[in-house]
């Protein structure tokens, strides 16, 4: 059972494979591939040396834990659960556990980080600990890769949080059994550490083996309520569920690597072009759709005891959150090229203050976008008037740039910081006149969407 397994998923994969997402998805990796490098040549050229590097390796495979399953967890979707046509044949739940863990071995996401980690490992490793490098590292990477298919497979947080939990407990003793590198033979460390990882992956796999899951097409409706917290999750749920939305927020992590090149050449224009766009261009992709993910089902929304005034603040909250996220990738800056903290502050006022409310007019003119199409290359849902209204979403960015040019980044800051607590000032003003708009305007736009 389990062979015909593989060739049905080999007949699968063979099917729905791609080109134009082929191309995409490398270009992307290629990308963070030549930043890797880039920042490995940097900061081997500053230190100049390979000694000791072994124990920074196995302390570097323990603190990718955290990062790898977080990025998997966005990133890495596992069918966890037979279909209907699987459970005809019918194919034993050993069989299908087994083939999880097959799947894992195979999966891009599970190989990503080591092959992003291996430029380190051949600047600064020696031939003879290189290779035992990064079989830790891909092991690290699997024991994360197999967790996720267990929390997917998981129904419901009573069955999620022991993963979540187990996950806590190996970062921790991971990253204590790291630290022994220094007092313990390199070798022998790795060899433990690699029965660790495979003892690890055997608790998540009997773990998986153990939970029962079931392809059941019956809807099961609970209680709904529609008060603010249900309306915020409307916001990070579509983007959690939609991979269109969810590659555009990731492609801000782009920006954050410039930021860290260009800051190589010191704290010049370019790099706060850099920042300014690593803190705004999440809210800027999402941004420039205002209601039109809400375009699938706002007949429906128009129907219940809603305030159009709230969805329209709950973005911007959203929005925020967004920007402060993408901010505290560059808080390292601080102390690598002497960034001003208050500097890095200000600009995260500024785009909530300025930036973001300059997006909101753009659910007078926004379309219905489908959710779940392919994002490389993906113009479906946009129009004349939303690429018009992209120029003025960029005006921020102009300003941001010629402050932090001709002022000191004190006096910038303080620019910066007065524009955004201003912009705060007057956000109540601007969503009262949009929501009045929008409900002007709504046959026209709910026409537009059906379109």
């Amino acid at each position: 059972m389990l062979k015909l397994l593989l060739r049905l998923w080999a007949d699968q994969q063979r099917r729905n494979f791609k080109w134009g997402k082929f191309f995409g998805g490398l270009y992307f990796f290629a990308l963070f591939l030549i930043v890797s490098i880039v920042i490995t040549v940097a900061v081997y050229e500053e230190t100049g040396t390979t000694t000791g590097m072994e124990a920074v390796a196995t302390i570097l495979a323990a603190c990718i834990i955290t990062p790898d399953f977080i990025n998997k967890l966005l990133s890495k979707h596992d069918e966890t659960v037979m279909d209907h046509y699987l459970k005809s044949k019918p194919i034993p739940e050993r069989d299908w556990s087994r083939f999880l863990l097959f799947t894992n071995l195979v999966n891009f996401w599970n190989w990503a980080i080591p092959l992003l980690l291996f430029p380190f490992c051949v600047l600064f490793l020696p031939i003879t600990t290189m290779l035992p490098a990064m079989l830790l590292i891909t092991a690290v990477s699997m024991v994360g890769g197999v967790g996720i298919t267990a929390f997917r497979r998981a129904k419901g947080w009573t069955n999620k949080w022991p993963v979540l939990a187990a996950m806590g407990l190996w970062q921790f003793f991971a990253f204590l059994y790291a630290l022994l590198a220094a007092i313990m033979p390199w070798g022998l460390h790795t060899v433990g550490f690699l029965l660790i990882c495979a003892g690890v992956i055997a608790v998540f796999y009997n773990y998986l083996r153990d939970l029962r899951r079931y392809d059941e097409s019956k809807a099961k409706t609970g209680r709904v309520l529609l008060g603010a917290s249900s309306l915020f999750s409307m916001e990070y749920i579509s983007v959690l569920r939609s991979k269109r939305l969810r590659v555009g927020v990731l492609v801000s992590l782009v920006f954050v690597f410039n930021s860290y090149t260009q800051s190589i050449n010191g704290l010049n224009v370019m790099f706060y072009m850099m920042m300014m766009f690593t803190a705004y261009f999440p809210s800027m992709m999402l941004g420039q759709w205002v209601f039109g993910v809400e375009a699938n089902y706002f007949d429906g929304l128009w129907t219940k005891p809603v305030d159009l005034r709230q969805i329209l603040i709950n973005k911007l909250w959203f929005f925020a959150l967004l920007n402060a996220l993408a901010v505290l990738f560059l808080l390292p800056l601080i102390w690598m090229v002497d960034l001003s903290p208050w500097l890095l502050l200000a600009t995260w006022l500024f785009v909530v203050g300025v930036g973001n409310p300059i997006l909101m007019p753009t659910c007078l003119i926004s379309s219905r976008i489908e959710l779940f199409q392919s994002a490389f290359f993906n113009y479906q849902g946009a129009s004349m008037a939303v690429n018009l209204y992209g120029i003025v979403a960029l005006i921020p960015v102009a300003v941001y740039c010629v402050c932090t040019w001709l002022l000191t980044p004190l006096v910038a800051a303080l620019s910066l910081s007065a524009a955004g607590l201003i912009g705060l000032l007057l956000e109540p003003l601007l969503i009262r006149r949009l929501s009045q708009l929008y409900e002007q305007r709504r046959y026209k736009c709910f026409e537009r969407y059906r379109s």
